[in-house]
């Protein structure tokens, strides 16, 4: 099987803004900026989104072109054609937009919402040229393509996803899907990156039969978490006032401590693990960094639950699990491959 350097270049750059994307919408979800743009792909109908009320308040003798919106009497208006205003607002020019009932504009959510989705389209640009590329040398790595195509169709869902996402007002169970999704495409480039790398010594298989169920744990507890952060996010609502700390007793309720309980279960498979790598003197690549993110995840996670979920701490939570997930995906990739 041919190895290709290009390929292997293009897959960690797309898995870096892949990495990127993840973190932009962590910080999104923290920071409650979802529906900073209520529309999509455009932002309140513009390609570059404002940055002050006064571009989205009727005034007379006013510019605005098709699809561009405004706030007005609680409701946000779309545009229905180019047209400059007259001293009346006049409906006819106007439609109430109704995909969905929110009609708040907060800047630097708008903001926050808006380089999230340039950082999204930009991984487009890397994830294409890697499809090109394996396509074009398939006969040589047919799994190449299978891999890089595979990743394509799944960031066109979700650019599609996000869009529905948004349409829904932050609908919760595409939320999840939309983040489980991310996980699919991280776990598809690395292993198109593992294909084309020189192989290194092979992993006693008690030590790979141990990092493969390790990983299957890892991906259940970030779904456990993404359902974890809908809770919270039902709870919270667009309400200000409702203490972050009060909430937990809800979620518990609801899903009483599975997430947290589940921690308990990934420590000891990764002690485990520690001991048949000990056992077998396996050499697992990026072991030590494993460790220490999963020993910082759960400093984190206890940080999370008695703190009251701060803000700041949620995308290291998230971003800390992607982090973990690569740790373990790309060493076990890499031992299925043949020096």
């Amino acid at each position: 099987m041919e190895r290709n350097p290009l390929v292997r270049r293009l897959a960690t750059i797309s898995l870096v803004l892949i990495f990127l994307v993840i973190v932009a919408g962590s910080v999104v979800r923290a920071t409650g900026s979802g529906m900073g743009c209520p529309d999509w792909p455009q932002c309140f109908g513009y390609a570059i989104p404002p940055t002050s009320i006064e571009t989205l308040t009727w005034a007379p003798s006013k510019s605005f072109q098709e699809g561009q919106m405004i706030l007005k009497d609680g409701n946000f208006w779309v545009a229905q054609v180019d047209f400059t205003t007259a001293e009346d607002f006049n409906t006819m020019n106007w439609a109430v937009f109704t995909k969905h009932d929110y009609n708040i504009f907060n800047p630097v959510h708008t903001w926050i919402e808006y380089i999230n989705r340039l950082i999204g389209a930009l991984s487009g640009l890397p994830v294409l040229a890697l499809a090109v590329v394996s396509v074009a040398r398939s006969r040589k790595n047919w799994g190449n393509s299978i891999l890089s195509v595979g990743v394509l169709i799944l960031l066109l869902f979700e650019a599609w996803l996000g869009k529905m996402v948004v349409d829904g007002n932050l609908v919760p169970n595409q939320i999840t899907i939309h983040m489980m999704g991310s996980v699919a495409i991280v776990l598809l480039l690395l292993a198109l990156r593992a294909r084309n790398t020189k192989a290194p010594a092979p992993l006693p298989r008690p030590v790979r039969n141990g990092l493969l169920f390790l990983l299957l744990l890892i991906v259940i507890q970030i779904f456990l978490g993404t359902q974890t952060r809908e809770l919270v996010d039902a709870a919270l609502g667009h309400d200000a006032a409702v203490s972050r700390l009060n909430v937990i007793p809800s979620i518990e309720a609801m899903m009483p401590k599975i997430h947290r309980s589940f921690a308990w279960v990934i420590l000891i498979a990764t002690s485990f693990l520690y001991y048949l790598r000990k056992k077998h003197q396996a050499a697992v690549p990026g072991f030590g960094a494993l460790i220490f993110a999963i020993g910082l995840e759960w400093t984190v996670g206890v940080v999370l639950y008695f703190l009251g979920l701060p803000k700041a701490m949620q995308p290291v939570h998230l971003v800390l699990s992607i982090g973990i997930l690569a740790s373990i995906s790309y060493p076990l990739f890499l031992s299925f491959r043949k020096p």
